[in-house]
């Protein structure tokens, strides 16, 4: 097996298992009944810093 067949079977199998992991964060954050409020970073992203003034 040449090494750019393992690396790329590695990153293949990496990105699985985040998938896999975030699939199951998406479910469960989901399913819970509460409002999580402002802190909550997944119902309320901060992908930009906030602006003073």
């Amino acid at each position: 097996m040449s090494p750019l067949m393992y690396a790329a079977g590695w990153i293949l199998v990496i990105t699985a298992l985040a998938a896999a992991l975030a699939a199951l964060h998406v479910l469960i954050h989901s399913r819970v009944p509460r409002d999580h409020g402002p802190a909550c970073w997944w119902c309320h992203p901060h992908l930009l810093p906030r602006r003073r003034g």
